[in-house]
């Protein structure tokens, strides 16, 4: 049985505590197995079904979804997903790696001070001096042609430019999605140079939260641009109440694999991906990834990879095509 948008969205509304919780239920391209008691998201790659994060169930729900999920797809691996879910496949014969740590600001007690985060008084303070100024809109209340050349200056930065990195990144829409916040910034002279997206985060179907989709800027926008409305953002949650805003994945990153049986193959690659200079400068910069959220001083917590096959190069360039960061 696929569910229906319908149900997703309440599931994640009653389930969605963890960071991809709304972007399993909503994002084009991926397929869904469940029913009103919880979905797993996925998408299949040559034959291979790879499981976007956790099941979006109750705790109790989850080992009984993931069993029947695994009667009907036999070729299955489990990706960016929580402790407590990689428990359950390892139990099951899976290996499991680790896969890079998130990244999650406890807003309660979180603030700007101290040396440590120098760096993010600055930017905001810099941007303010310049005449920059910050504030939420609904997409409707923009110009759709700004967005999008904001987007596209942003992405002709990047190692891939010519398509979005999708699968464990939600891809960039238009359309004001439910609870979405939407933070945009224009220079003195009133023109969009930035903006910053950030996904709900729910419990019991509250919004306490909030998971950074999006953040982009003009390649001639003050480098300081993302920071700043991060900053603006964690403010306006925090006196709204909220209590986490999640940073994202750092893919790869402080990886050390001694809880789990794991793939001594997939290890090394993981290992050697994150600290080649080659693949982080012409693939993908994941050192510049995870040294952006160690600025913020969270608390970070790994997330976990698992398959249970020995031979596992195919299902990590599945993995990648999924991502399209080849093809």
């Amino acid at each position: 049985m696929t569910p229906s948008l319908e149900t997703r969205l309440d599931l994640v509304r009653r389930h969605g505590s963890f960071t991809l919780a709304y972007s399993a239920a909503v994002q084009p391209g991926l397929d869904h197995f469940g029913d009103e008691r919880g979905f797993i998201a996925y998408r299949k790659i040559a034959g291979t079904a790879l499981v976007l994060s956790d099941p979006v169930a109750a705790a109790g729900e989850i080992p009984g979804l993931i069993d029947r999920f695994r009667a009907e797809h036999r070729d299955a691996c489990f990706i960016q997903v929580s402790r407590p879910v990689a428990r359950l496949l390892a139990d099951r014969g899976y290996f499991v790696n680790e896969m890079g740590t998130e990244t999650r600001l406890d807003l309660a007690g979180y603030a700007f001070d101290g040396k440590e985060k120098r760096n993010l008084r600055m930017a905001t303070n810099r941007m303010r001096a310049r005449g920059y100024a910050t504030r939420e809109c609904a997409m409707a209340d923009l110009d759709r042609g700004e967005v999008e050349r904001v987007s596209n200056g942003w992405r002709a930065t990047r190692t891939i430019r010519n398509r979005e990195v999708v699968f464990l990144n939600r891809p960039f829409t238009h359309d004001d999605g439910p609870d979405v916040r939407r933070f945009f910034t224009f220079d003195p002279e009133g023109r969009l140079v930035a903006f910053g997206f950030f996904d709900p985060v729910y419990e019991n179907g509250d919004v306490v939260g909030y998971s950074t989709s999006f953040k982009r800027r003009l390649p001639e926008a003050d480098l300081k641009a993302g920071q700043a409305i991060t900053r603006i953002a964690i403010e306006q949650f925090q006196r709204e109440g909220r209590k986490w805003l999640f940073l994202g994945l750092s893919p790869l990153a402080d990886i050390e694999d001694r809880e789990f049986r794991c793939n001594r193959l997939v290890s090394a690659w993981f290992r050697f991906g994150y600290r080649n200079a080659l693949f982080n400068r012409f693939i993908y910069n994941l050192q510049g990834h995870a040294e952006h959220k160690r600025e913020f001083r969270g608390v970070a917590f790994q997330t976990y990879y698992a398959s249970d096959r020995v031979l596992a190069l195919p299902r990590l360039f599945r993995l990648l095509w999924a991502c399209r960061i080849f093809g």
